[in-house]
């Protein structure tokens, strides 16, 4: 697996945030070439397994996702930078998908079509809405696996530290401003769906449609009067 040796994978661990472990049988096949860094506000106990393996690290970060994926994005010493959720599954082809991408080049922010797991029969829905969002309308979100080079990372600015929600979906309006391409990879993950179930699916939904289109107006009248301001 030489091809995943360009890759750093970055996972941010909130506190008391169990679900990294469910994660580990599924970066397994990485855990030998690919660089795999844990950005966690706290100390993690890996399985025995995942002991003593050089490019296996856990980092300490200060809270706030934005600063955990930018604080192992600097100690990241690979090409191609991968942030997964730590929430995050893998279906049969995504390892498979993610092979083909690095063998043929990354090309400006790549991301995964995404399914859910763990929630209501809805989430069918929200799929599909997934699917236009990020195809039609270029939108992905972090939960797609965001995949770039770090040089393509850092030029971009990194995450928003300062944003009170969204540091992804801004990243993303970043890329578009500067003409950068955002494409799917052609390959599919996966991420709970619990606080659906938890919070009620037409709750939890309306409200990530409200948050991105008004954060998505913001940027679009941001970039709109920036392009105005140099004529």
């Amino acid at each position: 697996m030489n091809w995943a040796r360009q890759l750093s994978i970055i996972i941010p661990v909130a506190s008391g945030d169990l679900s990294w472990r469910a994660l580990l049988p599924d970066l397994e096949p990485l855990k030998s070439n690919s660089e795999i860094l844990f950005a966690s506000t706290e100390e993690l106990e890996m399985p025995q397994a995942w002991q003593g393996i050089p490019n296996v690290r856990v980092l300490h970060s200060k809270s706030g996702r934005a600063k955990q994926m930018n604080h192992a994005a600097i100690q990241a010493t690979r090409e191609v930078l991968w942030f997964l959720h730590s929430d995050s599954r893998f279906t049969p082809n995504t390892l498979s998908s993610l092979e083909t991408t690095l063998r043929n080049s990354i090309q400006g922010v790549q991301f995964f079509n995404l399914g859910f797991f763990e929630g209501p029969a809805l989430m069918a829905v929200n799929t599909f809405g997934v699917w236009i969002r990020s195809n039609i309308l270029k939108l992905p979100f972090g939960d797609q696996g965001f995949l770039m080079s770090g040089k393509l990372f850092q030029k971009l600015g990194r995450f928003s530290e300062t944003a009170p929600y969204g540091e992804d979906h801004l990243l993303i309006w970043k890329a578009h401003e500067m003409g950068v391409p955002v494409k799917a990879v052609p390959g599919k993950m996966l991420t709970s769906a619990r606080k659906y179930s938890g919070q009620g699916w037409w709750a939890t939904t309306q409200k990530h449609l409200i948050l991105t289109f008004m954060q998505g107006k913001q940027e679009l009248k941001r970039i709109v009067i920036k392009r105005r301001d140099k004529k």
